[in-house]
């Protein structure tokens, strides 16, 4: 397993290494992960889009809906009949539960050991001492001090290892993950109607 890691980590190197050369500032390269969460989120999305049947999806969920206002009107009622037969059909309403939950989770299915290798790759290379120092209010806005807290397990108190997975040493500064997430969510609807897939909220 190292042997393929090690592998896959320095494909990954050779072809990242030159673009973080050409980045504008390769010493604290934050346009490669920009760019890199966007590829990621490229990734995603088309999986989403073509391991998904989003019609049947969609019908499903407006039957799951009609379904909960049926009972939930029915046990207003207090009518045992409907309430029996209602128990009958909530048989199939939870086959159909089933089957989109499965649905919902083949993307990720698909996309999480990927996904997964990458960050663990960016960890161990250069990028790994990315850091961005925020405005002091989208620092807060987004809970950064509350992800700190949580993150921080050791590491040194060197200013350039700003890093310890999520901790930091620099005044309202997120290291590479929190960079990462920032841009994946201000990616996410963008590339969403990229591919061609409703948005999110």
């Amino acid at each position: 397993m190292p042997d393929i890691l090690g592998s896959i980590f320095s494909y990954l190197d050779q072809v990242f290494n030159p673009i973080i050369a050409l980045d504008p500032n390769p010493k604290n390269p934050l346009l490669t992960i920009f760019l890199i969460a966007f590829l990621l989120s490229i990734f995603t999305n088309l999986a989403q889009k073509y391991l998904m049947d989003h019609e049947k999806l969609d019908n499903m969920k407006k039957k799951s809906s009609e379904f909960q206002k049926k009972m939930s009107a029915v046990r207003k009622s207090g009518d045992d009949k409907a309430m029996s037969k209602m128990q009958a059909e909530q048989q199939e309403f939870m086959k159909a539960q089933s089957e989109m939950m499965m649905m919902s989770f083949k993307p990720m299915l698909v996309t999480i050991v990927p996904f997964g290798l990458f960050l663990w790759w960016i960890r161990t290379s250069s990028l790994a001492h990315v850091y961005v120092s925020l405005p002091t209010f989208p620092y807060w806005l987004v809970l950064t001090p509350l992800w700190h807290s949580i993150g921080i397990y050791g590491g040194s108190p060197d200013p350039t290892v700003v890093f310890s997975f999520i901790g930091y040493y620099l005044p309202n500064a997120v290291g590479w993950l929190g960079w990462y997430m920032l841009c994946s969510f201000a990616l996410s609807q963008v590339v969403r109607k990229l591919v061609g897939l409703k948005s999110a909220f």
